[in-house]
């Protein structure tokens, strides 16, 4: 499926802001991108698909939007 994807924070260094790209689910969205990108396979990342963050894989679904984050803490 052709989803956007969009980066925040210290990933916008690694990645563009923001960009397209295939994927069938959002475990093959990471392999691919740490595969083209090395500096990502060792960095934590929060993942949000269509606004809601995910803590295991999800289908992807034609236009979603996947948001990569790197994890926040609060003070």
């Amino acid at each position: 499926m052709r989803v956007q994807v969009k980066t925040f924070g210290a990933l916008t260094d690694i990645l563009e802001k923001e960009f397209y790209t295939t994927a069938a689910d959002t475990e093959e969205l990471l392999t691919v991108l740490s595969s083209q990108h090395t500096a990502l396979s060792h960095r934590k990342l929060l993942i949000a698909v269509n606004n809601t963050i995910i803590n295991k894989p999800v289908v992807l679904q034609e236009n979603d939007v996947v948001a990569l984050m790197p994890p926040y803490s609060g003070g």
